[in-house]
């Protein structure tokens, strides 16, 4: 039952982090290959011939929800932090 405790956690923290990998992924993305991105708007990027241009801008303006997944993260961590002491403490006394 633990178990299944720390892998819900741990995919909830995960899916919370999401937009910060995807801002990473599309700011690194259109600077290698020479592109304009920023929260201004969406602009073409053409790389081997397909316009990436929109799904950049996605990307990137999903870093918006980090105001409010990284907050739900930290709550997310400290339960599973509390949890593995618990376990910890017990194991300790008996």
């Amino acid at each position: 039952m633990r178990r299944r405790w720390y892998a819900l956690l741990s995919l909830g923290i995960a899916l919370c982090l999401s937009p910060m990998v995807a801002v990473f992924w599309a700011d690194g993305f259109a600077a290698r290959h020479g592109c304009r991105l920023d929260e201004a708007g969406i602009y073409p990027c053409v790389v081997n011939g397909h316009d990436w241009g929109t799904t950049l801008g996605t990307a990137f303006l999903s870093g918006w929800l980090m105001l409010f997944t990284l907050p739900l993260a930290g709550l997310l961590s400290v339960v599973m932090l509390t949890l593995m002491l618990r376990a910890r403490l017990r194991r300790r006394k008996s």
